[in-house]
C-alpha cells in the first residue's frame, strides 16, 4: 500500500508515515469540468490527484475567471486548511478527469496534527505552489503565447497517463487568459510544427521533446522546485 501512489506529496512520506495517511483516504475518480470547492465556502475535502488535474481558478466581477495554478500528482488541494483556514479563497475545478485520492476536511487536520513528517510534506507543498503561482505571473508578461501554450500543455502532458487531452481553445484560452483566435493562431502553429495535434476539442501531443525547446524556461523553474521542496523517500522507513 505504502507504494500504491504517484502523488507527489504522499511519496514525500516516509513508508510507515504514507501508509497511515493514505489509511484514511478513499481513491475516487473525478470528471472533468466539476467544482470541487467554491470560493467563501468551508473546505469538505482534500485531493491527491493520482491522473486528475484541478485548476486553482480565480473569478471577477464580470464573470469573467482565470486560472491561478493547476495541481496534478505532484501537489494536492487543501492549501487553505494548511495554513489554518477553513473556508476556500478560491474556486477548484477538475480541469483533466481522472483518478484522485481523497480526504475529509477533519481527517485531514486529524493527521497534521498526528503526523509531523505529513505537515511538513504540506507545508513544501504550499510552498511549490505558491512559487509556481509567482513564475506563471511572471510567465504572463514576459513570454508570448507560443511559449506560454507549449509551457501549458507540456504541464498537462507530465501531469496525465495520456498524451490525448480533451481541451477546447475555449477553455485554453480561458486558462491562459487571452482571446480564443489568439490560441487558435498560436495551437495552429504548434500543429504546424509537428508538436501536437488538433481535432474536435481533443489536443494530443506527438512531440513532448520539441515542445520542452519551444517553452519557456518557467517550465524547468517549476518542475526543479517541486524536486527540491518534495523529494521522493519511497523506500523509507
Amino acid at each position: 500500500m505504502a507504494q500504491d501512489t504517484n502523488n507527489r506529496v504522499l511519496r514525500a512520506l516516509p513508508d510507515a508515515t504514507r501508509r497511515q495517511a493514505m489509511a484514511r483516504m478513499e481513491r475516487v475518480t473525478l470528471e472533468g469540468r466539476v467544482m470541487l470547492d467554491r470560493s467563501g465556502e468551508a473546505t469538505r475535502t482534500v485531493h491527491f490527484p493520482e491522473t486528475a488535474v484541478i485548476s486553482t481558478i480565480a473569478t471577477y466581477r464580470d464573470g469573467s475567471s482565470i486560472e491561478m495554478a493547476n495541481i496534478g500528482r505532484e501537489a494536492c488541494t487543501g492549501i487553505g486548511l494548511t495554513l489554518g483556514h477553513p473556508r476556500q479563497l478560491s474556486t477548484n475545478e477538475v480541469q483533466i478527469g481522472g483518478e484522485a485520492l481523497q480526504i475529509g476536511a477533519d481527517a485531514f487536520d486529524s493527521l497534521m496534527d498526528s503526523l509531523p513528517a505529513f505537515r511538513t510534506a504540506l507545508f513544501s507543498t504550499v510552498q511549490a505552489i505558491f512559487y509556481q503561482v509567482m513564475v506563471s505571473g511572471a510567465c504572463n508578461g514576459a513570454h508570448d503565447s507560443r511559449q506560454r501554450l507549449a509551457r501549458w500543455l507540456l504541464t498537462m502532458y507530465d501531469r496525465n497517463d495520456h498524451a490525448t487531452m480533451p481541451l477546447t481553445h475555449d477553455f485554453l484560452a480561458e486558462m491562459l487568459g487571452v482571446r480564443r483566435a489568439t490560441v487558435s493562431e498560436t495551437a495552429a502553429g504548434l500543429q504546424s510544427d509537428g508538436l501536437i495535434s488538433y481535432s474536435r476539442g481533443q489536443v494530443t501531443v506527438t512531440d513532448a521533446d520539441g515542445l520542452r525547446e519551444t517553452s519557456c524556461e518557467c517550465y524547468d523553474l517549476v518542475r526543479d522546485a517541486y524536486d527540491t521542496l518534495l523529494p521522493d523517500k519511497s523506500g523509507t522507513s
